[in-house]
This record gives C-alpha cells, structure tokens and sequence, in this order.
C-alpha cells in the first residue's frame, strides 16, 4: 500500500514537470508576441553544476562507517529535503499565478513533506551505506546552510523589493509576470540547491541501476535501494521545477525593465519634439507680432508728421493773407499813420513768421525725436525677442544631446554628436545643396562638430548631479580617447560618464 502511493505520488510529479516543460515556453512566446523584447534565458551553467556536485562527493575512499556517519547521512538527506520545502515556497501566490504555475511550483503540503520525509528515515543501513560511499554529508549541509540563510533573507526583503522598484506615474510602466526583479545571490543559492538534489538523484540512481543489474544477473544486489531513489527523485524534480521557475521570473523581469526602458525613450522623445514643436510656432508667432507693430508705429508716426506740417502751412497762408488785407485796407483809407501802422503792421509780420517758423522747427524735432525713441524701443524689443529664441534653441540642442547620452547602450549614435569643433562642413539646405551663410570662401553656412558641446554638458551634468558609479574615470578616459583623434569611442566614454552620474 505504502509503495502504491509513493509510486502515485511520484507519476503526478513527473507529470507535472512534464507539463511545466510544455507551459513555460508558451507563456513566454505569448508574453512577449508582437514586441521586440526576448528573454535572454540564463541557462544553469555546465562548469556550476560540476562544482557544485564535485564539491559535496566524498574523498576518503571509505567502504565501512559507523552507525553515526551512516545518521549523518540521514541528516543530510532530511536537511536537503527542508532545504526543497523552503525553496517551493519562495516565488508568491501571485508570481505563480501571473507566470501561469497556479497548479504547479506550489509548496510542498504535510503530506507531502512527511511522505518523502518517512521514505528517508525508513532508509537501510545498506541504503545509507551506498550513498555515503560517494556523498560527503557534511559538506551537503555547508552548502545547504548558506543557501537556506540567502532564500530567507530574500523572502523578508521581497515586499521592500518591490516597492522600491514600483512604476511612476506619467511613465510607461515595469510590466513582469513575477512583480519583482531576483537577486543573484537567490538564483545562485537556488541553484545550488538543485544541483544538489540532482547530485544525490545521480548517486541513487546509479545505485539503483546496479542494483537492477545484479538482480537480473542473479547475483544478489546487495538490498534494494529503491526507497533512496523514489525519495531522492521526488526532491530533484520539485527542485527542477522551482529552479526552472526562479530563473523564468528572473528572464521575465529582467525583459520587461529592457521593454519599460525602450518606451520610456520612446516618451522623452515625443515630449522633446512636442516642445520643439510648440517653440518654433511661439517664435514665428512673436516675429510677426513684432513686425505688425513696427509697422503700425512707423506708419502713425509718419501720418502724424504729414499732418504737422500740413496744419502749419496752412495757418501760414492765413495769416499771411490776413495781412496783406489789412495792409491794403490801411493804405486805401490814406490814415495819417499808415505809415507808422504799415512799419509796425511788417514788424509784427516778421514777429508772427519768425515764431511760426521756430514753432515748426520745434515741432518737427520733437517729431523726429519720438519717431527715433519709438523706433529704438522696437529694435531693442525685437533683439531681445531673436535672443530668447536662440536660447531656447540652444535648450533644445542641449535637451536632444542629453537624451541622445541617455539612450540604452548599443545604440546608434548622431555623428554630428562624435565630431571635434574642428571638423567643419558646409550646412544643406532641403534640396541637399549648400546653404547660403556668410563664410566668404564657400558663400555657405558652416556646421561644425558638437564633441566639444557634448563634453561639456557631460562635466557640467557630473559637477552639478553627482560623479555616480565611475562617472569621473569615464570622463577621463573620453578625454583621453578625444585627445588622441579617437572621436567615436570619446563619444561612448562620455555617454556611459553621463548615464554613470545621471542614475
């Protein structure tokens, strides 16, 4: 009966890991259908699992032990097993669920631990015996030790974890099955935990093998194994399965911060270009604005000056007229004193044009005197108008430079960005032709290299955010690299100094 259960026991496992092998790869491929984004899967490494299994195998050479060491066995084999039971609980209900394992991975139950745990302590001597032969209990449990302190660690920290690794609002988000990116001090010590389990499957199996053999050969065998195997495959497949899903979330997590990074660029870049956008129609809007003015001010002040003087010629021409009238009037009626009225009467003509002739004089260069004042007030309006949109334009360039630094490493790079000052080109108009400027020699604008642009905002960013994780050494070995005409790798220092000071 007992047989009939664990062989049970054992088929539904076998099953589910079978099932898992089947799921995990469509999960993934469904993850991650219609994007760019792959999982780089870390496979465990054929060197680690032969350390790890060279490092627990017995070196005396030892055949006989005593009842003490063959307990020390036991002890191991029962602290492999706890080892496994604490592991299956180490991904969350919630990880389990969103990476499609709700019926698989889960914890092992009671039953379960005390199922595999009564095979254990129901082990022969000879059983014992055989695995001691090959497997150093001491060193199992070191191994296990570490590994178990490093799986508890990180199961006290996991919520923290996750909270500091949250999304912000406004950005595209982290979107990972598992919630959570996993340490590597964890994937090793799961590893290592599985490599140990397989180590003590391989030495039951072999067991069991010879056993097999000697049977059919009639010679015996030595006992029956079998309770060393049914325990020992049990615990390898349960440390598979989670090791498999440890390594899966780990993959998932690490693809989706690659993807959040890829549409978090993707943000910047349309921003930047919604306010180079709204800049360029904010100056043609002023300019405009600005020249409607002009022209209205110069228009009014040139009709006022019109009628000034019309005004003044006029009033001349009347009185004058005035005048001569009465000077007529005067000399017709043959008065005694037409004489003396006729002197005065010019006296007071020379008088009355004298003072209308320094009242336009007046007039007029008070006239030219606002005219001048208005027209430095719009010039010196329109020059201020031309230089907060040059700097704004610098702003932008400097704003496009940074996220050029900024942008995920491998990344193809502006090559006006690579280039010294020195280097020189004549700029190009929309029809790809030299664009006329006020260089004499070409009769076109010249362009040249922003390296030495993209160095300074590489110190200033270090000098005012912080010098970060080899920010300095960075700098320094672009500066090397720039010094010696190495214009394109100086470009590489300088973006990872930049993303180095800026994280």
């Amino acid at each position: 009966m007992q047989y009939t259960r664990l062989n049970r026991f054992f088929a539904t496992m076998l099953t589910l890991v079978m099932t898992s092998m089947l799921i995990t790869p469509i999960l993934a491929a469904t993850r991650y259908e219609g994007t760019d984004k792959k999982t780089a899967s870390k496979n465990n490494s054929p060197n680690e699992r032969a350390a790890v299994i060279e490092s627990i195998k017995t070196q005396d050479g030892e055949t006989e032990f005593s009842p003490e060491e063959l307990e020390q066995m036991r002890s191991a084999l029962l602290e492999l097993l706890e080892s496994v039971q604490e592991f299956s609980g180490l991904l969350s209900p919630e990880g389990r669920r969103k990476a499609g394992m709700k019926d698989f991975g889960e914890p092992l139950t009671d039953d379960q631990f005390t199922e595999n745990r009564t095979l254990i302590q129901q082990m022969s001597s000879k059983e014992l015996t055989t695995l001691r032969k090959v497997l150093n209990p001491a060193k199992m449990r070191a191994k296990l030790s570490a590994s178990r302190l490093t799986l508890n660690e990180y199961k006290e920290s996991v919520s923290k974890v996750i909270s500091e690794t949250g999304d912000r609002p406004g950005l595209p988000g982290i979107d990972s099955y598992c919630g959570a990116p996993v340490p590597t001090g964890v994937i090793i010590a799961s590893d290592v935990i599985y490599f140990v389990a397989e180590g003590v499957r391989d030495v039951a199996q072999n067991a069991c093998n010879q056993v097999a053999v000697a049977v059919v050969l009639g010679n015996g065998g030595g006992g029956n194994a079998r309770l060393a195997c049914e325990a020992t495959d049990v615990i390898y497949l349960i440390a598979k399965a989670l090791n498999q899903s440890i390594h899966f979330c780990d993959d998932d997590y690490a693809a989706s911060v690659g993807q959040a990074n890829y549409d978090r660029l993707g943000h910047i870049h349309d921003d930047i270009e919604d306010i180079k956008a709204n800049d360029n129609t904010n100056y043609t809007n002023i300019v405009s604005n600005a020249t409607t003015n002009t022209t209205t001010i110069t228009g009014a002040v040139t009709t006022a000056k019109t009628d000034i003087i019309s005004n003044a010629t006029t009033n001349r021409t009347t009185i004058t007229t005035a005048i001569t009238n009465a000077q007529t009037a005067v000399i017709t009626a043959g008065d005694a004193n037409s004489a003396a009225i006729i002197g005065n009467d010019n006296t007071n003509t020379t008088n009355i044009v004298s003072n209308d002739n320094t009242n336009k004089t007046t007039i007029v260069n008070n006239d030219n005197a606002n005219t001048l004042a208005l027209t430095t007030l719009v010039n010196s309006a329109l020059t201020q108008i031309i230089a907060n949109a040059t700097d704004n334009k610098n702003l932008l360039l400097r704003t496009q430079i940074e996220a050029d630094l900024a942008s995920t490493d491998g990344s193809t790079f502006v090559a006006l960005y690579e280039m010294p000052a020195t280097v020189c080109f004549p700029s190009l108009n929309a029809l790809g032709l030299p664009q006329a400027g006020i260089a004499p020699a070409t009769n076109a604008a010249q362009q040249c290299g922003l390296l030495d642009l993209v160095r300074s905002i590489v110190q200033q960013t270090i000098a005012k955010v912080g010098a970060g994780t080899n920010a300095q050494s960075f700098f320094t070995t672009g500066d090397a690299q720039r010094a010696a005409g190495q214009y394109k790798a100086a470009y590489a220092s300088y973006r990872r100094a930049y993303k180095a000071a800026s994280m």
